[in-house]
This record gives C-alpha cells, sequence and structure tokens, in this order.
C-alpha cells in the first residue's frame, strides 16, 4: 500500500484519510494490523461447526430421552390390570433399575414409579354351623271300627201287598272282613210318614236283612240304618236307601 507522508515539526507522521477519501479505500494507521476475510470465515467455523455437532448430539439425546420416556410411560401399572408396589424398567444408558415408592434413582437413569397401593384389611367372616332339625316322625293309628258297607233295595210286591225290604252288610275298616253277630237297627218311612224301626244281626258274611209290607199306595219307603252294636264298635256313619214298589 501506497502511504503519503506529511512532515510536521515534529518529523513526518502517517495520515488516515478516512475509508472513502478519494474515492479509495480507507488506510490503516500505522502498526496496526486489520482482520482479514479469512479470519472471519475461521472464527464463524470454529463457532458454527461445533455448534453444529452440538445441536445435532443434544437432538439425538432428546429423542432418545423422550422415546425412553414414553416407553416407561407406557409400562405404568394400568388401572384394574396391574397393581404390584413396584416396577422394573430400562435407563437410557441400557442399565436396569428397579424402583420401589420412596426409593430416587440414580442421576442419568430414567426410572418409572409406581403409584403406591392401599390393601384393604382382612375381613374375617364367621359362619355359623348348619342347624338341623329333625321332626319327629307322624304316625296315625287308624282306630279299628265297623262300618256300613252296602245297604240296598230287595223288596218284592205280590200285586195288591208291597213289601219294603232293605238289606245290609257291615264289615272292619281296616281290613273290609265281615263282621258278624252284629245288631242293625233300621228305620223304616212310607210314603204317608208312617214308621217303623225294624231290627236283624249279621250272619258270617256280615249282612242281614229287615222287610216292612205296606199296601201298595204307602210306597215307596225311606229305610235308614240309624244304629250298629258290634265288635269293633260302629263308626256312626248313618246312610238311607229308597224302597220302591215292584208293579
Amino acid at each position: 500500500m501506497r502511504r503519503r507522508r506529511i512532515r510536521f515539526k515534529d518529523g513526518p507522521r502517517p495520515v488516515d484519510d478516512g475509508p472513502m477519501a478519494n474515492g479509495r479505500p480507507g488506510r490503516r494507521l500505522s502498526g496496526s494490523r486489520g482482520v482479514t476475510a479469512v479470519e472471519y470465515a475461521l472464527i464463524v467455523a470454529l463457532l458454527v461447526v461445533p455448534s453444529i455437532g452440538a445441536l445435532a448430539r443434544l437432538d439425538d439425546a432428546s429423542g432418545d430421552y423422550y422415546e425412553n420416556a414414553s416407553d416407561d410411560i407406557g409400562d405404568l401399572p394400568q388401572l384394574g390390570i396391574d397393581t404390584n408396589s413396584s416396577d422394573t424398567s430400562v435407563p437410557s444408558d441400557g442399565t436396569t433399575s428397579t424402583t420401589t415408592p420412596g426409593t430416587t434413582a440414580p442421576p442419568g437413569s430414567t426410572t418409572t414409579t409406581a403409584a403406591p397401593t392401599t390393601t384393604a384389611p382382612p375381613t374375617t367372616t364367621t359362619t355359623a354351623p348348619p342347624t338341623t332339625t329333625t321332626a319327629a316322625p307322624t304316625t296315625t293309628t287308624t282306630q279299628l271300627r265297623s262300618e256300613i258297607n252296602q245297604l240296598s233295595d230287595i223288596s218284592r210286591d205280590d200285586g195288591s201287598w208291597f213289601s219294603a225290604r232293605a238289606r245290609v252288610k257291615i264289615v272292619r275298616n281296616s281290613n273290609g272282613n265281615a263282621v258278624s253277630n252284629a245288631s242293625v237297627t233300621i228305620r223304616m218311612v212310607d210314603r204317608w210318614g208312617n214308621v217303623s224301626n225294624r231290627g236283624c244281626s249279621t250272619d258270617s258274611r256280615g249282612r242281614c236283612s229287615v222287610t216292612w209290607s205296606r199296601p201298595d199306595s204307602y210306597g215307596p219307603v225311606t229305610a235308614t240304618v240309624t244304629n250298629v252294636t258290634a265288635n269293633p264298635p260302629w263308626d256312626g256313619q248313618q246312610q238311607s236307601v229308597t224302597l220302591d214298589t215292584v208293579w
């Protein structure tokens, strides 16, 4: 570069014509060193290149961090599915750590702490022993009695007189066997209200009959067993039959 010297009393001194003196690039003071574009480029490169690398590493580290955090959140116990009080997670640096509620994981690792589970105290249910009730067997005893098994009409008519005739059969109520020597009283009432009490004794077949002769115009006659004296005793159930006139 060219420099113009101006002489002063004390001697010549360099004069800077300024940045745009006479339309030319500015001159620098004597002994100063200017910063060139190459130096600026080197400075920028020294700042930018490490910054880019650091940002790339930060981006990878942050991606790994959020990915691991997402996996750990997915491993958290779900409501109604996992109620264990501890969980094992794999941190981003490849180490395995098991944490329980109240335990702090070492710095630099990602851990998942499960929520504490409250266990209800056991409930004791006392079941009363079954009560067995045994009903006493009921024994029904049928009292032995004599009963009327049959009361039938065996009347006859000779043309002017009506022979009202009734036959009765007495048996045991337990087995239906005939009751012999039973005294039977039969009350007979004709059409006009006339009454006659007739009696008979049963034979070995448990049968006996009574007869009441009436004019034909007095029929029919109603016969009713009113009393039976037998062994076993009679059950007291009366029976009646209508004796019709036979023409």
